[in-house]
């Protein structure tokens, strides 16, 4: 029984970490995308762009 709770707090830590690390990881994607791109890319294709692949996403989701 203690193997099966050491096991289950070994999972949460793991969970804990991955969900850390990911939230790391958005924060730079974050940054990147409102600092990086448009500091070479004009704002007019940014929202072509975003425009474009927010159909895609729809197009996905309505294939679902």
């Amino acid at each position: 029984m203690s193997d099966f709770f050491n096991q289950l707090k070994h999972l949460g830590e793991e969970f804990l970490e991955s969900l850390q690390h990911k939230t790391k990881l958005s924060t730079i994607f974050d940054i990147y995308l409102e600092k990086v791109i448009p500091s070479f890319v004009s704002e007019k294709e940014l929202k072509e762009y975003y425009e474009k692949r927010m159909e895609e996403v729809s197009n996905f989701i309505d294939k679902l």
